[in-house]
């Protein structure tokens, strides 16, 4: 098992792994080293019990060592100057007393690193507890989604997505709580929902197959739950990705959150507001483990998809639109959400497999008045899943927070919240004219665009190959 983020676990349990800086110009005394090593475990703890609500923060384990590190550079300073090599050894030396300190520790560490060799068995008494856990969670009444109640029963809520701006800088407590007192527009939301284009997007689009390749990766089965309530909270929802329901898999009962990356780099820590989000979903479902995934996609053309023999995930997702409505032969176009067909990684990756799948897929869609609009091909990058264990003192802590910025979100929703609104600074709109006397334009502002669909007389979309 090994932890992730900046923290590494070795086998050091005691005070005798401990060896001090192999520099024979420094020397120390036993009561000396005693008194130092009591120092240094009182600050850890301090940082760790104290400042629990700080174990979000994806550094907090290189905090904690430099400060350590600054006890022992204070406490050793008379025994080397700054130009002796003796620095190296003394970081060392914090890094080793930390983690020992870390795994003394009763707090979960912030996530680990894990393989299936290393899954403990479920006991079956832990296999009941989970069933009836997930039974509990499945029997919970929701509103139908897309439904002016179930927007109502969300805007009643912080969600655990958003919930992290709570703990965060006042700046972003003031975004947090501008955004739930502001009226809720739901004619905004859908059109804001309908943008194909951003990275939002693309994270919602590739949620699924994120979910097929975790599902065959583990050989497990993902459900999905909704928007739950807290059951002591109820200002606090959360909408998991899922959870592993496959009672035969050792990840049984486990949650899942999924982040489909566009343009950062994977690096395997949490980033403080993921981990934030995993721990009160994990409180909300009454779950103690999370799967942390991240994956990276990338689109090609077709040509592409068929010539690629070195990723090991890879498929199709088809886009369809809904057609226009007719009335008095005029064409009627109403908002509507991009409908997503992902192909099953069971069938096989061969041109005459996939050219039958799709149209069957599309003959289904028709009778429901849907068009064919783009066919995706995909593969899978980068893969990377860590576990987040739940957090009990971390929640303890942080939930008091979270509700006196509800409190707050309540009573500002009457007295007023507009003072919340973040300053706008609209860019100034610079002419330049080079030597040609060429003039350009920079920082203009961009406008919301519209993406027209040309349709056939049939009601597809229209192809100029074709015609």
């Amino acid at each position: 098992m090994n932890i992730d983020s900046d923290y590494v676990n070795s086998n050091s349990t005691s005070m005798d792994s401990i060896d001090l800086p192999k520099v024979e110009s420094v020397t120390i005394s036993e009561d000396e080293w005693i008194e130092l090593t009591i120092t240094i475990q009182e600050l850890v703890n301090d940082i760790l019990e104290e400042n629990i609500i700080r174990i979000s923060n994806a550094n907090v384990y290189k905090e904690i060592t430099q400060a350590v590190i600054d006890v022992l550079f204070e406490t050793l300073a008379h025994l080397f100057t700054e130009e002796d090599e003796i620095f190296e050894d003394i970081q060392e030396l914090a890094e080793q007393m930390v983690e020992m300190e870390i795994e003394r520790s009763d707090i979960p560490k912030r996530s680990l690193t894990m393989t299936l060799d290393n899954l403990e068995q479920q006991t079956e008494e832990v296999k009941i507890q989970l069933e009836n856990t997930i039974e509990q969670l499945r029997n919970i009444p929701q509103p139908q989604q897309k439904t002016t109640e179930w927007y109502q029963f969300r805007y009643n809520l912080i969600s655990a997505s958003n919930l992290w701006k709570a703990l965060g800088s006042e700046a972003q407590r003031n975004s947090l709580i501008y955004e739930k007192c502001k009226p809720l527009d739901i004619e905004k939301i859908e059109q804001s929902n309908g943008n194909v284009y951003g990275s939002m997007h693309w994270g919602v689009k590739y949620e699924p197959v994120t979910v097929q390749v975790y599902e065959d990766m583990y050989q497990t089965k993902i459900e999905e739950f909704g928007c739950i309530q807290h059951p002591k909270y109820n200002f606090i929802g959360a909408s998991p990705d899922g959870i592993n329901i496959e009672p035969n898999s050792n990840r049984f009962g486990r949650m899942l959150e999924i982040k489909n990356i566009v343009n950062r780099e994977i690096t395997g820590i949490p980033k403080t507001e993921y981990w934030i989000q995993t721990q009160i979903q994990m409180e909300t479902c009454n779950l103690d483990l999370c799967d942390f995934v991240e994956t990276k996609f990338n689109e090609y053309e077709e040509n592409d998809f068929y010539e690629d023999k070195t990723h090991d995930y890879k498929g199709v997702i088809l886009h369809f639109v809904e057609r226009p409505e007719i009335e008095s032969d005029i064409l009627i176009y109403k908002p509507s959400f991009p409908k997503y067909i992902y192909k099953p990684l069971s069938i096989e990756n061969k041109k005459k497999s996939i050219d039958t799948w799709v149209e069957n897929i599309k003959n289904e869609q028709n009778e429901d008045n849907y068009a064919l609009f783009s066919i995706n091909y995909w593969y899978m990058e980068e893969f990377s899943c860590v576990l987040i264990e739940r957090n009990r003192k971390w929640f303890e802590n942080a939930v008091k927070h979270i509700e006196h910025t509800w409190d707050t979100i309540l009573k500002e929703r009457v007295d007023g919240y507009e003072h919340r609104a973040a300053k706008k600074r609209v860019p100034k709109i610079n002419v330049f004219m080079d030597a040609s006397s060429n003039s350009y334009v920079t920082n203009i502002q961009k406008k919301q665009t519209a993406c027209l669909i040309r349709l056939d007389e049939e009601g597809n979309i229209y192809n100029k190959e074709d015609s």
